[in-house]
Formats: C-alpha cells, sequence, structure tokens
C-alpha cells in the first residue's frame, strides 16, 4: 500500500510539472564593454529575449535603470521588445559611475498586467569602462 501511494505521488508531481509552464527572458548585448570616450559606439544596445509556450495578444517590455540612461528615454522605457540602448550619459553629459548597478527587464501581458518573465543585467564600472557582468 505503502508503494502504491509513492508511485500515486511520484505521477502526480509529473502531471502538475508537465502542466505549469515557465516563462523566461533574457538580455542579449551587442558589445561586452562600453566608454562613452567611443566615438564609433553610442552606448550598450540591449535586446529581449522572451520565451514562452503560450502566446499572448500584446506584450509590454519595461525597462529600468538607476544609472546612466536609455538613449531617448530617460531611465524607464516601454516598448513591444524592440531593442534599446544603455548609455553612461545623462542630460547630454558623461556621467561618472562608481557602483555595479543593474539594468532591469519585466515582461508584462497587456491585457491582465500580469508580469510574465522578469531579469536583470549587471553592469560594472571599471576605471571609465562600463563592463557586462558575465
Amino acid at each position: 500500500m505503502k508503494r502504491f501511494f509513492l508511485i500515486l505521488g511520484f505521477i502526480l508531481m509529473l502531471l502538475v510539472g508537465c502542466t505549469k509552464t515557465i516563462d523566461t527572458v533574457t538580455i542579449n548585448t551587442d558589445i561586452n564593454s562600453y566608454t562613452p570616450a567611443m566615438s564609433s559606439v553610442q552606448g550598450i544596445t540591449m535586446t529581449p529575449n522572451f520565451k514562452s509556450e503560450k502566446s499572448f495578444s500584446k506584450l509590454i517590455y519595461h525597462w529600468t535603470t538607476t544609472e546612466g540612461e536609455f538613449i531617448g528615454a530617460g531611465n524607464e522605457v516601454n516598448n513591444q521588445g524592440e531593442a534599446v540602448i544603455w548609455s553612461a550619459i545623462e542630460n547630454d553629459k558623461v556621467t561618472e559611475i562608481k557602483i555595479p548597478f543593474d539594468i532591469r527587464l519585466e515582461v508584462i501581458d497587456s491585457e491582465s498586467q500580469k508580469i510574465l518573465a522578469n531579469t536583470k543585467l549587471t553592469i560594472i564600472p571599471n576605471n571609465g569602462f562600463y563592463e557586462i557582468k558575465k
């Protein structure tokens, strides 16, 4: 009898585990290191990569940073999944950032306003360079 309940419990765990979908998001970057002194590079381009087994009619990608800015948008962006460019320039001036900070991203279902997935990317200042923490 004990073996029966053990097997039944295992089967139920498998069934519950198989019905739950996992939504994930990651942030891809075009470069791993950036400095405002590089005139040919505006900043770090960040592209979201959202994966889900479900389909959604409209998603909102909510980006935030406490340091620097997203070019053309300030420290907060809502879009439909387009890439954003982060730069160490605030109010048209190069800012000196001394401590590591995070770029945060939430993927939100626009109908239910439920956060489906979230992630962060840490940037580490290093003598005028800004490096993506791996």
